[in-house]
């Protein structure tokens, strides 16, 4: 409850002009805006510019934001449409098969991954999902928006949702398990 007075006053003041009440919604919002971007994007300098793109649009027009959602989601909502709208102006990037082939195997030890491990292959798995669905997914499981949040950030259906994070998770499911398979396969080898 506390941040959310915290947000609707730098919201309101922000609206009155104080730029430092922006500032501290830009501080609370830039990770997971830039996660949202970069998980669309894949590539970093282009992830900074739409996480850049997405809070000047936000301050252009804050005056539109009617509270009747949170404000997370309608910033969410706009950083997502600003990656995808780059993402499309750009072209889909493309990641040579050697170079994800490159990327070496993740460790283990006795008592499986470690957290720093399990991070590493979600990250690695979520690099090989299309920009979308690694974008929902991040929406989803690392920001914990709802199906209806993640409606208004996407403008897709809530049926539309559900059934493509019930196929992504097979499909993360999937690249886990053979990520983790070559692991193994590396250790019996070595």
């Amino acid at each position: 409850m506390h941040d959310q007075v915290n947000e609707q006053a730098a919201i309101t003041a922000t609206l009155r002009g104080d730029p430092h009440a922006f500032a501290w919604l830009v501080q609370q919002y830039k990770h997971m805006v830039h996660t949202i971007c970069f998980r669309t994007l894949k590539n970093t300098e282009e992830a900074e510019e739409a996480t850049q793109d997405s809070f000047v649009k936000a301050y252009q027009h804050l005056d539109r934001f009617k509270g009747t959602s949170r404000f997370s989601t309608w910033l969410y909502s706009i950083a997502y449409r600003t990656a995808i709208s780059q993402l499309r102006k750009h072209g889909t990037p493309t990641i040579p098969i050697e170079q994800v082939m490159a990327g070496g195997p993740i460790s283990t030890s006795a008592h499986g991954l470690e957290q720093s491990d399990r991070r590493a292959a979600l990250n690695k798995a979520l690099d090989r999902l299309p920009p979308e669905d690694a974008a929902l997914i991040s929406l989803f499981y690392l920001d914990e928006l709802s199906i209806e949040e993640i409606v208004t950030v996407t403008g897709s259906s809530a049926s539309n949702v559900k059934v493509k994070l019930h196929r992504l998770r097979k499909r993360l499911l999937e690249l886990l398990q053979n990520e983790l398979k070559e692991e193994a396969w590396t250790l019996i080898e070595s």
